[in-house]
Formats: C-alpha cells, structure tokens, sequence
C-alpha cells in the first residue's frame, strides 16, 4: 500500500490537534476589564458567525472524516475506503473545505495589509495571540495543501455536484451575515459596515463568489500536475 495514507492520517491528526488547542486556548476566560470593552463583548458574541470560524471547523470535521476513511481503509482487507465515505470526504473537500479555505486566507491577509481595520481591528489584539490569528488565517492553506498532495484524486467529469454544494454553502453564510445585520444592525465585519448602502457592497459580494469559483476551479490544475501521470498509469495496468 501506498505510503500516502499514512502521511494523511499524519496530516488529519495534526490539523485536529492544531485546531482544537488553539480553540482551547481561545475560549480561555478573557479578564473582566477587557471583556468590559464593548467592541470585544460583541466579537466573543458573534465568533461563530466569522466565516474563519466556519473553515476552522470545516477543516477538523473533514480531518475527522478522513481519519475514519482511512482508519477504515487499512483495516480493510481488500485496502479499499468505504465507498460512500470516500465520496462524501472527496466531495466535501472539493466543494467546500478547498475554495473556503482560499477566500479566507485571501480575503482576509489582503484587507489586513490594506487597513487592518477592515477585517481585524486592533482591539483583537487583547483577545487574540498572534499565534492563534496565524492558525486561523495562514496555517490552514497547507493543510489544504496536504491533502491535495497526498490523496490521489481524478478530475471530476462534471462539476455541477460540486458548484450546487458551494453555491449552498455560500448561501448559507450570507443568509447568516444577513441575519446578524438584521438582529444587531451591524454586519460581522467591519469591512461591511461601512460600504453597505453604496455599490461596493455589492461588488465585493460578487467578487468573493468569483473568487471562490476560481479557487475552485484552481484544485483541478494542481491534481493534474499531481497525480494525472498516476491516473494514466492505473488506466494503463487496468487496460493490460
């Protein structure tokens, strides 16, 4: 068998421990004189609607589910994944946890080099280690990454399945920030607070579902480059 399961369940142990710890220590109890500040009450309030809490969670629910894939792959005499997890972990990865993952690291470094006030603003900084910021928003393009390199994939002969699944998950969020508008009267970033009402609110909401059906798109390159030779080769053995 291929050394690549093991370096996956490598990778899904890591991004689970990685991720947990840092929720861990973020949900420490946070002193009653900063807690006091209004603008941070209201982040601790409304943590769960950030969209890189989303893909934090996203990320350890499908290292989870690739941990039982390949759990379940290696106690399996025949050294096949359940089918039916295999589809559901492949689809999952392709449809949400690589074009979400993306958009945050994307969106979220390029506003903050532009004015960190934006996405991030500089009262985070008494709740939020650098460390933690850098799990949430660097750490997981590699374990993206990771699984790209190391789960041998074949490029999908339609794509629908999988736009109709990020389409969903896309509209799930923005019926969130929507939501959180409505109830608090102010949007979950600060970006959206103060271009809503003029016609770069609805640029920006088009262009991030742009950018995700081009960070989409960006995967199936990748897995070509990676594991098309591979393909051909199984195609070959199978042919012979």
């Amino acid at each position: 068998m291929s050394g690549h399961i093991y370096l996956r369940l490598l990778g899904y142990v890591v991004t689970i421990s990685l991720h947990v710890g840092n929720w861990i220590i973020m949900t420490q109890p946070i002193p009653k004189h900063i807690l006091a500040d209004p603008k941070v009450r209201g982040f601790v309030e409304l943590r769960s609607r950030f969209l890189t809490h989303w893909t934090v969670f996203m990320q350890i629910f499908f290292a989870i589910t690739g941990l039982i894939c390949d759990t379940l792959t290696l106690l399996n005499s025949k050294k096949q994944p359940p089918k039916y997890i295999k589809g559901f972990k492949d689809l999952f990865f392709a449809a949400v946890v690589w074009p979400s993952t993306l958009l945050v690291f994307t969106f979220f470094w390029t506003l903050y080099v532009l004015d960190r006030g934006l996405i991030y603003p500089p009262f985070l900084d008494q709740i939020l280690a650098p460390a933690s910021n850098h799990i949430m928003h660097t750490a997981i393009v590699p374990i993206a990454l990771w699984e790209v390199a190391f789960q041998p994939r074949s490029v999908p002969k339609s794509h629908i399945k999988n736009a109709f699944h990020l389409v969903l998950y896309l509209g799930l969020y923005l019926s969130v920030m929507i939501y959180t508008y409505v109830e608090q009267n102010k949007w979950v970033y600060p970006i959206f607070d103060k271009i809503y009402g003029t016609i770069h609110f609805y640029i920006v909401l088009v262009g991030v579902a742009l950018l995700c059906g081009i960070f989409y798109s960006l995967q199936w390159p990748l897995t070509r480059a990676i594991w098309g030779t591979v393909e051909k080769e199984k195609i070959k053995k199978k042919v012979r």
